[in-house]
């Protein structure tokens, strides 16, 4: 059995950590872009690049699909769900060094241009 791994590439209070929740394969529904997770949403579905598991990333969008790099001057958030308290509430545990290596590396790696 395979378990389907949630990403949440960081929380507001603790940018450098990963932190993840592994599910087994038959808890969860189908992953797809979009679908609610708390008050998050998934935006991407990776296959484990160690084509050996059949483990999945769902990455997380903590920010619910704001784009913080078009942030403008003078623009707030009025409320944001992902602190690591928060995360740690639903379950969330910050990776492992190895792990979140691995995740840094092989499966949110930048998009080659």
């Amino acid at each position: 059995m395979s378990s389907i791994i949630y990403v949440v590439p960081w929380a507001i209070c603790d940018t450098d950590s990963i932190y993840v929740k592994k599910v087994p394969s038959d808890e969860v529904a189908e992953l797809e872009v979009g679908t609610p997770v708390w008050d998050w949403c998934i935006k991407k579905v990776v296959p484990n690049p160690d084509r050996r598991s059949k483990d999945k990333y769902a990455i997380i969008d903590v920010y619910n699909g704001y784009d913080t790099q078009k942030n403008e001057k003078g623009v707030s958030f009025f409320s944001l769900s992902n602190s690591a308290d928060k995360l740690m509430e639903c379950g969330f545990e910050k990776a492992s060094d190895t792990e979140a290596t691995y995740i840094k590396q092989k499966v949110l790696k930048p998009a080659k241009k």
